[in-house]
C-alpha cells in the first residue's frame, strides 16, 4: 500500500496540471496520516515552488483572463481550506514532526538577524544549531509553517517569472490576498478555520526582555509582548497561543520575507545598484506588499475590539512590526527604483503605509476582485483625527525622511507627462490633509530645539498664520509625543552618526521655492502642449480625405484622443499641486494667484497602482506617437498599432525576413545601381538606415548600440485594416462583373507594376527628385 501511494504520487507529478491537481487531491483525501505522507510532503512543496521545474505549476504566470479553468483549479487546491492545507493539518497530528528549512534559503538580512540573535521570539523554538560551531544552520518547522515559509519565499527567490505587467492578477496574488483575509481576519469575531483543538506544537511565548540601553518612551516600539493577553500562567498561555499561532505565522513570515531588504551602504551605492537583482524591486512584489500593508492597518485597528482578547496583542504588534519594516523597505525602494512613471507603485505603497486612517474599515476584497472595486477605497470617509497623533509621532521618519527622498525625484522628471503630474498631485493631496503638516512641523521644531515644549519664533519659515503659537491638536497637546518622535528617529535610522535634516527649515526654503517654480513652469509648458495637440487634431480631421481615413480606421484617432484627454488634465493637476505644496511649505505669498479649480476624477484620484488598466495603459503609451519622442529601432518591429492586423503583420514580417535573408546581396547591389532596375528597386525597397537599441551589459547598465540596416523589402504596409478593406471591396466589385480571383490578382499586380515603373522613369528623367 505504501509503495503504491508513493508510485501514484510521483506519477501524478508528471501529469498535465488539471489531472495532476485532481490526482493529488484524491491521494490527500484518501490517505491517512502515515509515514509516507510525511516523507512525500516536502517533495510536493519542492515541486510546487522550485524553479528547477520551469514554473510548472504557474502560480505567478497563470491569470484568470489567460486560462480561467487552470486558474480556478489552482485556487481550489491552494485555498486556505483546500487540499494542500488539509494535508498540512493531517500531518499536524504528530506534534513532533518538523521539516528543516536551510538558513541559506532565507533573505540575507533575515539570515544575519537569526545568526546574531536579533530575532523575534516567534523564531525561538525553531532554530536548529550546529553541534560543533553552535551556529544557526536551519529552521525546524511544522508542516503549516513549512508551507507558509516556502510560499513567501517563492515571491522573493523565484527569478523564472519575468514579472510582466499582465501577470499582476496571478494565482499567487489571489492566494496572498486569500491567506491574509483568512488567517488575519479583520473582524475579531471571525475565527480561523478549521479549529485545531489538540495541537500542542507551539510553546508558550514569554514576554521579551528589553535591551539595557533602550528608552521606553513609546509602547509601540517595543518587541512583541506576551501574546497570551490573559494571564502569565503556563496553561493559559499555551491554550491562547494555540488559538492564534497560524495568524502569528502568516503575519511574521510575510513581513519578514516580503519586506526584507539588505541595509544599504551609501559608500558602495553605485556598486549595489549595478549588482542588485531586478527581482528585489519587482512591481509584483511591491503590489503584494502594499496589499499586506493595507490589510494589516485594518487588522490592527481592531486590537481593542476582540471580545476574548485572543488576538488583541497580536493585532497591536502587527502594526508595530509592519511600520518598522515598511520604513526600511520603502526607503530602499525610493533609493533604488528607476526614474520612470512606474515609481507610482512605490509611492502608493508609501502613502498607504503612512495613512492608517484610510484602512480602519478596509478589506482587501477590492484588491482581490478588482472588477468589483469601483473606487470604493477613495470613497472612504475616514479622515485624520486625534486618535492617530500617536501613530504619526511613532512613525515620524516615515513621513519626513522619505518625503525628502521623494521630492528630488520630481525635480528630475518631466512634470508635463500625465503620469508624473498625477503622481505629484497625489503626493501633494495626501500631505495637504488637515492637521498632518502642522503636527509634523511642530514635532520637528521641538526636536530641533531639543525641548519638550516649543514656543514659536516670529521668523520661522513656515507661515504662522495657519498654526497657533501654542498649537494643540483638537485640544490634545503634542508635547508628550516629542520624545516618541525623537526615539523613532534614532531607532529607525540605524546609523550611529545620523543627523536629522529638517524639512521646514530656512535652508530648505530655497529648495521649496525652486520646486514650486518648476511646477509653475511645467504648468505653462503643459498648456502650450495642450494647444499644440488641439491644433494637430483639428488639422488632422479637416477635409474629405481625413474623413475617409477615419472611416477606414487608417489613422491613430483613438490614441491621439487619449493623449489629448490626458494633456487636458495635466495643467489642472499641476495647478492643484502648486496650491498643495505652497500650503505644505507655507509659501502661499510666492505662488501665482491665477489658480484654477481642478476637476475631481475618481479614477485618477484613486489608488491607481492597483488598477487593472495599468498594463493596458503601459502598452498604449508604447504605441502612442508623441511629437517629441521618436522610435529609434527597426521600423518593422514597431509595436503593432490599433489600425493593423496583429496576425497579418507578424506573418508578413516572417515572409519579408526570409526574402531579405535569401536576396540580401542582390538587394544591396540593385540599390546602389544607377541602371533602370536600380531606380525600380529603390521604389520597392526600404532605404538603408541606422537603428539604435538599448542593450544591458553584465553590470545591468543599459547602453545604446547602433546597427546599420541595409536595403530591404518590407511588407508591413499590407498589414493594415485599410488595405484589407480596399482589397476586399475591389474583389467584390470585380466579382460582380464575373471576373475570377486570379484575374483580379493579375490586374492588381499590373496596376502596381505600372505605378512603380512610371515613378522610376520620372526619377530617372530627373522629373521627380531622386531617393536619397
Amino acid at each position: 500500500m505504501a509503495q503504491d501511494l508513493m508510485s501514484q504520487f510521483f506519477m501524478s507529478l508528471n501529469l498535465p496540471l488539471q489531472d495532476k491537481i485532481n490526482e493529488l487531491t484524491r491521494l490527500i483525501d484518501q490517505s491517512g496520516p502515515n509515514k509516507d505522507l510525511q516523507a512525500l510532503f516536502p517533495q510536493l512543496i519542492s515541486n510546487i515552488f522550485s524553479t528547477s521545474f520551469n514554473n510548472a505549476w504557474g502560480l505567478r504566470s497563470l491569470t484568470c483572463d489567460g486560462n480561467k479553468y487552470e486558474f480556478e483549479a489552482l485556487l481550489n487546491f491552494f485555498e486556505p481550506q483546500g487540499p494542500i492545507f488539509r494535508l498540512c493539518y493531517k500531518l499536524l497530528s504528530d506534534p513532533q514532526l518538523k521539516y528543516s528549512l536551510p538558513l541559506s534559503s532565507l533573505p540575507l538580512d533575515l539570515q544575519i538577524s537569526l545568526e546574531r540573535g536579533r530575532y523575534s521570539q516567534f523564531y525561538a523554538d525553531m532554530l536548529t544549531m550546529d553541534s560543533q560551531s553552535l551556529n544557526v544552520v536551519a529552521l525546524a518547522l511544522n508542516p503549516f509553517d513549512y508551507y507558509i515559509f516556502n510560499f513567501a519565499l517563492y515571491l522573493v527567490n523565484n527569478t523564472v517569472n519575468k514579472n510582466l505587467w499582465e501577470n499582476w492578477n496571478s494565482v499567487y496574488f489571489a492566494l496572498a490576498c486569500d491567506y491574509l483575509m483568512h488567517f488575519l481576519p479583520s473582524d475579531p469575531n471571525v475565527p480561523v478555520l478549521p479549529h485545531i483543538p489538540n495541537y500542542t506544537g507551539k510553546v508558550p511565548m514569554a514576554a521579551p526582555l528589553q535591551p539595557k540601553n533602550r528608552p521606553l518612551y513609546s509602547p509601540s516600539l517595543l518587541l512583541m509582548p506576551d501574546l497570551s493577553g490573559i494571564s502569565n500562567q503556563h496553561t493559559s498561555q499555551t491554550q491562547t497561543r494555540n488559538e492564534i499561532w497560524r495568524s502569528e505565522t502568516v503575519l511574521q513570515v510575510f513581513i519578514d520575507i516580503w519586506m526584507c531588504v539588505d541595509q544599504l551602504n551609501t559608500r558602495n551605492m553605485e556598486v549595489y545598484q549595478r549588482n542588485c537583482p531586478i527581482i528585489c524591486s519587482s512591481p509584483e512584489r511591491v503590489r503584494i506588499v502594499r496589499v499586506l500593508v493595507k490589510h494589516l492597518h485594518s487588522y490592527s485597528a481592531k486590537h481593542l475590539a476582540d471580545p476574548a482578547s485572543r488576538s488583541s496583542a497580536l493585532r497591536k504588534y502587527a502594526r508595530q512590526i509592519m511600520c518598522t519594516r515598511g520604513y526600511h523597505y520603502v526607503k530602499h525602494l525610493v533609493m533604488t527604483w528607476p526614474l520612470d512613471a512606474s515609481f507610482r507603485l512605490v509611492m502608493e505603497l508609501w502613502l498607504s503605509l503612512i495613512q492608517p486612517w484610510r484602512y480602519t474599515d478596509n478589506t482587501i476584497t477590492n484588491d482581490r476582485f478588482p472588477a468589483s472595486n469601483n473606487n470604493q477605497e477613495e470613497g472612504n470617509a475616514n479622515v485624520l483625527d486625534a486618535s492617530f497623533t500617536q501613530f504619526i509621532a511613532e512613525n515620524f521618519p516615515s513621513y519626513t525622511c522619505i518625503f525628502q527622498l521623494v521630492l528630488p525625484r520630481f525635480m528630475r522628471l518631466d512634470l508635463t507627462a500625465y503620469k508624473n503630474a498625477v503622481m505629484l498631485f497625489r503626493l501633494g493631496k495626501v500631505f495637504s490633509q488637515q492637521h498632518l503638516v502642522p503636527i509634523l512641523w511642530y514635532l520637528e521644531q521641538a526636536i530641533m530645539d531639543n525641548i519638550s515644549g516649543f514656543q514659536h519664533s516670529p521668523d520661522t519659515s513656515l507661515n504662522n498664520s495657519t498654526i497657533e503659537h501654542s498649537y494643540t491638536y483638537n485640544g490634545v497637546t503634542l508635547h508628550k509625543w516629542v520624545a516618541v518622535a525623537k526615539q523613532a528617529l534614532s531607532e529607525l535610522n540605524l546609523s550611529s552618526n545620523y543627523e536629522y535634516d529638517p524639512v521646514w527649515s530656512e535652508s530648505k526654503k530655497q529648495f521649496a521655492l525652486e520646486f514650486l517654480r518648476k511646477i509653475i513652469s511645467s504648468r505653462v509648458q503643459g498648456e502650450k502642449i495642450l494647444e499644440e495637440l488641439k491644433k494637430k487634431l483639428n488639422k488632422q480631421h479637416l477635409g474629405f480625405w481625413a474623413s475617409v481615413k477615419d472611416w477606414f480606421m487608417m489613422g491613430n484617432y483613438e490614441e491621439d484622443m487619449q493623449l489629448f484627454e490626458e494633456a487636458k488634465k495635466v495643467p489642472n493637476y499641476l495647478n492643484a499641486s502648486i496650491q498643495y505644496f505652497s500650503d505644505i511649505y507655507g509659501l502661499n505669498e510666492y505662488i501665482m494667484p491665477n489658480s484654477e479649480t481642478i476637476v475631481e476624477d475618481s479614477l485618477e484620484h484613486s489608488s491607481f497602482a492597483n488598477s487593472t488598466n495599468f498594463p493596458y495603459s503601459v502598452t498604449n503609451k508604447l504605441r502612442s506617437k508623441s511629437t517629441t519622442i521618436h522610435y529609434m529601432g527597426d521600423p518593422d518591429l514597431m509595436p503593432i498599432s490599433s489600425y493593423e492586423s496583429t496576425i497579418l503583420v507578424r506573418m508578413l514580417y516572417q515572409i519579408a525576413t526570409r526574402i531579405n535573408e535569401m536576396y540580401q546581396d542582390e538587394f544591396e547591389q540593385l540599390w546602389n545601381s544607377n541602371s533602370f532596375f536600380g531606380y525600380v528597386a529603390r521604389e520597392i525597397l526600404q532605404k538603408p538606415c541606422t537603428i539604435h537599441n538599448y542593450v544591458k551589459d553584465s553590470t545591468n547598465h543599459q547602453h545604446i548600440v547602433s546597427q546599420n540596416l541595409p536595403a530591404r523589402i518590407s511588407l508591413r504596409r499590407f498589414g493594415s485594416h485599410a488595405f484589407i478593406v480596399y482589397i476586399s471591396i475591389g474583389y467584390v466589385i470585380l466579382r460582380l462583373f464575373s471576373y475570377s480571383g486570379l484575374t483580379y490578382t493579375f490586374f492588381i499586380f499590373l496596376i502596381w507594376l505600372l505605378f512603380i515603373i512610371s515613378k522610376a522613369s520620372l526619377r530617372m528623367l530627373r522629373i521627380l527628385p531622386a531617393i536619397n
